[in-house]
Order: structure tokens, then sequence, then C-alpha cells
């Protein structure tokens, strides 16, 4: 008999099935790996809780649980039976969930705590670590993050810690073309630049906010998206509250085709959607072709300003009450 999947919440599974499936959890989370804790939680019955599990007839042979969280979804309670091991089901089932989750809530980031020893597992999906490891009894973890944005012709992801988003990375922001309008001007010579980039990006991530990759559907990098907190200039900084900055960095091959629009405006739709009404644009006034990005996403050229990042910049306002 083939391996069906299923998903449902708690309250609508079959006595006995929910039965199996909590069995289960108990038996690899607390009994195999000898982790004395309370497997079943109460976060099963959350409003949004589901279940999802496979099973052969009326064995359950792989499961996990989707938590749907104010500014996030969460997939955690992953098993598998041992007998079921290395057929590949635990990731039919992670696939499934994934799927479920982009297509309700697109751009949403999907959070996991990982035991260490699974992390490259779960970067198979998307996932790439966002903090410090820690230990769950007794048990290292990690913490992963996934987000998932389309357009129609753009994918936006996480950036990752692989050879070649590393490289992409380090080509683009080596060159001048990029760089003089960023910051100093300064452009990368050490590779070993790009993970200190990633650490500071990995610290960027809360909810929607973060540092997004952008690449065409046949997966081709292009440039990055990044919706962040902005720092106001020193002389201005008290009783200021926070705002929120949108910004595009892209591949001088990708210029003069409309993706840093494209990719721009769906990220600032992606935060009006979630209430992020106000949010701002800031460019170096010499730099005209990302002011005229920001323009063609609707967002008004409010002069010139000294409050933030302590230099002068081109101010752009999106307000999504207007």
């Amino acid at each position: 008999m083939p391996v069906s999947v299923h998903r449902s919440p708690v309250a609508d599974i079959a006595p006995l099935t929910l039965y199996r499936i909590l069995w289960m959890r108990v038996a690899v989370f607390v009994v195999e790996q000898e982790a004395a804790y309370p497997e079943i939680d109460g976060r099963d019955i959350e409003p949004g809780a589901e279940l999802l599990w496979a099973a052969d007839g009326d064995d359950v042979l792989a499961t996990l649980r989707v938590l749907r969280e104010p500014a996030n979804t969460r997939i955690g309670r992953v098993a598998t039976a041992p007998e079921a091991r290395g057929r590949g089901i635990a990731a039919q089932l992670m696939r499934a969930a994934i799927e479920v989750l982009d297509a309700e809530a697109p751009g949403i980031p999907i959070l996991l705590d990982a035991q260490a020893h699974l992390a490259p597992w779960y970067g198979r999906f998307g996932f790439v670590v966002s903090g410090a490891p820690f230990a769950e009894d007794g048990i290292p973890h990690v913490p992963m993050r996934r987000t998932h944005l389309a357009t129609e012709r753009l994918v936006l992801r996480e950036w990752t810690r692989s050879d070649d988003d590393r490289a992409f990375l380090f080509d683009m922001y080596r060159r001048s073309q990029v760089r003089r309008y960023l910051a100093n001007g300064q452009v990368m010579t050490d590779p070993a630049e790009v993970d200190v980039l990633l650490d500071r990006w990995q610290g960027m991530g809360a909810g929607i906010l973060g540092v997004r990759a952008v690449e065409t559907a046949d997966g081709k990098r292009i440039g990055s998206v990044l919706l962040k907190r902005i720092p106001w200039s020193e002389a201005v900084a008290t009783g200021r509250d926070e705002e929120i900055e949108l910004g595009w960095h892209f591949h001088p091959d990708a210029w003069g085709h409309g993706y840093a629009t494209e990719a721009a405006s769906a990220v600032l739709s992606l935060a009006h959607r979630h209430g992020i009404d106000r949010v701002v644009a800031v460019t170096n006034p010499a730099n005209t072709a990302s002011g005229g990005v920001a323009g063609r996403i609707g967002m008004s050229a409010a002069g010139l300003t000294r409050d933030y990042y302590d230099a002068e910049c081109e101010l752009y306002v999106a307000d999504g009450r207007a």
C-alpha cells in the first residue's frame, strides 16, 4: 500500500490515529533520545496548529507539527519511526508543509529549532541558521529560518552560506559600480568579508524583516533586497521611534531589466500587508537610478535629509495608510 500524507488540526484527527502519532513522538523524542521533557506541551491545540503525518494503512510512519505564530510560522516535532527511516518520508512531509505555508503566507518566515546535526538536512529545503546554537534537554540545537516570496519573474529567499551564494556576493560587492553609492564606497577585496556581511545580515532577521537574496525563476542570482531597521543619525536619535528601511543592491549584469523595481515592490507590499505602514528608502543624492526605483514602486520623494546614517541622503517615503 503506498504511503499517504495527511494534514489536520488535532480536534479532527481520529482518536486512534492521534494516539499513534503522539506515541511515536514520545518514543522518538523522550525514549530514544533520552530527553525527559513534556512532549505533550499544549501547543498542538493552539489556534492554527496542525499535524501532518505519513501513514501506511493504520501505521504512522512520520509526523511533524505546524504552528502559526503572530510574526511567522513554525515547523517542529519532525519525527520518523525507526523502521521507516531512509525512505524520504520525512522529506515528503517537509515539502508538503512548506508548500502549504508558502501558499497561505508568502514571504512570512518559517522557523524551526533543528538538532544541530540535522541542520544540513533542513538546509535542503531552504532553511538557514539564524542565530546562536543552544542546548535543549542536553541536545545541541540551532535556530533556522526560511523565507520565500515569488513574483512574476523572481524568487526572493534567504541568503545561505553555500559556496555559490558567497561567490556571488563577493563578485557583486567587489565592483565599484555597486559600492560607489554605499557607505564609504569601499569595495570588497577579500572573500572572507562575505562571512562578516552574512553575520551582520543574520542579526537583521526578525519577522518579515531581513535581507533576501533575489534570483530569477531559473535560479540565477541577481541581487539583494533589504527590509530592516534604519539607524538614526547621532544628532537626532534621542526619542525617535523606530523606522523601517527598504533597500536594494543588484549586480551590474542585472541592471536595466526592472528586477530591482519588481523585487522592491514585492517587499514593500509585504511590509504594508503586515502592519508596517511607513517605510523609508534613502539614497545617495547622486544615485538617480535608485531614486527612479523608489519612484516606480510608489514611494514619494521627501527631499534631502541628514536624519539617517550621519550622512546627507535623498529620502523617499511610502505610507501604507495613504
